[in-house]
């Protein structure tokens, strides 16, 4: 992104069209395009955060972050003239927007004015007036397609609770997903022995619908590397049941002939096709969304393809329509037995954050978001199922529900990966700590206890919350990014390690002392239990503290006293 793409010309037809139909002004279009590209919220969060109407005392948008116990109070000015910037006056009245939200008092005086009641019922279903005698700090964000101004500089250096994303700050922040992938070349097919069925749709989007030569498609570029199935859901699964059998009916001629009747259909978009000849079909800048195993398959078994195996195409010229690119994607996956990680592999969070991990500069990795993505020698391979389960037992506190994988895509994907602070170097740091601890299930004296899936989440987790229950340690905690952007992740899985095997041996104890009471110990029961786990938690925690106290163990200001 360049500083160009947020002039108001260029925003609201590049970024912003998505957004029309969602919000009717386009300042809460830009708002809902921040609190999701550069905030990283899922869509349906950013519609619920956003309260913008009459009388809303300055206030556009909230956002709980109970991670960072933080409440963001959004305010946006989006600028029609490219030579407009944002000085002081704005930033002066944003200032006392935010004095109405300093303290509980300040909450039941909003509640009992004339705010909007859009406002009210908003602060009523995130239980604000609760989060903020609880403690959670009020920080200001303004958001502008402009630059700031001498002016309003000056004004943020004297102001420690407002953060301005100016479009100098959103150029720096906003990763560019490279939405428009697949493959920048042109392609041509030959339509001389089928019938062509032509349809357009009232928009101007023109489709074809014919039978096309199964080894002409073998040509198209990007089948070995995945390029050409950049937008899809998935890419080749290997050796599958459904790709052995595919392969099985290329391989044998005498099915050529009915290999339509049994195969659904390849669906290809590019931007644009045209005919220069009646018999020949020209397509450019072009990507499959459907089809990956039949190519895929059809490529490995080249040799067997004779002139009778055809396969049904469908071809859609959009122009670079992206919105319609996503719903394509989506209905035409929907017909095939596919997961929820799945239909999540498109999604902005995860095509951020699978780039974002690539571009790390201290070790390498990768974030696997799709089924079948190929491994990359020397690269530490993270699955997005894998990263969120991390998160949701290190970070939320959650290791109770871990053994439920199939809602980290699904119902908890929001919760999970809907957060400003759910960075690459977060996912980095969270995933390599469950990693590093793994040595310590060896100390368990129940093996079976220590290798079952969910004791490492839970011993995860409790390590994570002594770790925070300390000062330096949860500012450590919240500023994770920068423990590894700084290349010191080492010396924080050092520490992390080190209080696995704490905790280990305490657990043992613990262990063994439940084993004599009268309703015993069933991991197998009371790792699914939050009560169990938060109770077992604090118990762990109370007995590292008063090895701290003792001088048996450091405490965990002075093992993590200089990593930020």
């Amino acid at each position: 992104m360049h500083i160009e793409d947020l002039k108001f010309q260029n925003i609201t037809q590049k970024y912003l069209k998505p957004y029309a139909k969602r919000s009717p002004t386009e300042t809460m279009q830009f708002l809902k395009w921040i609190l999701e590209n550069i905030f990283r919220l899922d869509a349906q969060d950013a519609d619920d955060a956003c309260v913008d109407q009459k009388q809303d005392k300055g206030v556009d948008a909230l956002v709980i972050n109970d991670t960072l116990e933080t409440i963001f109070i959004f305010q946006s000015k989006f600028k029609n003239s490219d030579k407009a910037t944002l000085g002081d006056t704005d930033l002066k009245e944003f200032t006392g927007t935010l004095a109405q939200f300093k303290n509980p008092e300040g909450i039941d005086v909003l509640l009992a004015g004339k705010a909007h009641e859009g406002l009210k019922a908003t602060i009523r279903r995130i239980n604000l007036k609760e989060k903020i005698e609880a403690g959670y700090a009020i920080e200001g964000v303004f958001c502008t397609n402009v630059s700031l101004n001498g002016e309003g500089i000056d004004y943020l250096k004297n102001v420690v609770d407002i953060t301005v994303y100016d479009s100098n700050r959103i150029v720096a922040d906003f990763v560019d997903l490279d939405a428009d992938a697949g493959v920048d070349d042109t392609f041509e097919l030959n339509t001389s022995d089928t019938e062509v069925i032509d349809y357009q749709t009232a928009d101007g989007v023109t489709a074809k619908i014919f039978l096309a030569n199964a080894l002409q498609l073998t040509h198209m570029k990007g089948i070995s590397d995945s390029r050409l199935f950049s937008r899809n859901v998935r890419y080749s699964l290997g050796n599958t049941k459904v790709n052995k059998s595919l392969i099985s009916s290329i391989r044998d001629k005498k099915e050529h002939k009915n290999f339509p009747l049994y195969h659904n259909g390849i669906t290809i978009l590019c931007d644009h096709m045209n005919a220069p000849s009646g018999d020949k079909l020209e397509i450019s800048r072009y990507m499959v969304v459907n089809g990956a195993q039949s190519l895929t398959s059809l490529l490995n078994a080249k040799a067997s393809i004779s002139a009778d195996l055809k396969i049904l195409v469908k071809i859609i010229a959009l122009g670079g329509d992206e919105e319609l690119t996503d719903k394509i994607t989506q209905n035409s996956n929907n017909q095939n037995a596919i997961k929820a990680r799945d239909m999540r592999s498109n999604h902005g969070i995860q095509q951020r954050l699978k780039k974002e991990i690539s571009l790390v500069k201290y070790g390498s990795y990768e974030l696997q978001v799709k089924q079948g993505e190929a491994t990359v020698k020397g690269v530490t391979t993270i699955s997005n199922e894998k990263a969120g389960l991390a998160l949701l037992a290190l970070d939320l506190g959650d290791p109770w529900s871990c053994h439920q994988k199939y809602k980290v895509m699904d119902d908890s994907y929001s919760k999970i990966f809907g957060r400003s602070d759910v960075t690459g170097a977060k996912i980095i740091a969270f995933h390599s700590a469950l990693e590093a601890i793994t040595d310590s299930l060896d100390s368990f004296d129940d093996k079976l206890f220590g290798y079952y899936t969910l004791t490492t989440y839970f011993l995860g987790y409790v390590v994570s919350e002594i770790i925070k229950d300390d000062k330096v340690g949860k500012q450590v905690f919240n500023n994770i990014k920068q423990v590894v952007e700084k290349g010191k992740l080492q010396e924080f899985l050092d520490v992390f390690t080190s209080l696995a095997s704490t905790t280990v041996a305490d657990l043992n104890a613990e262990i063994e002392e439940l084993r004599e009471n009268e309703d015993g110990f069933d991991y197998k029961r009371d790792l699914k239990s939050p009560k169990w786990c938060r109770t077992m938690c604090g118990k762990l925690k109370a007995s590292y503290n008063k090895d701290v106290k003792r001088k048996k163990a450091e405490p965990v200001s002075a093992l993590l006293a200089n990593i930020l």
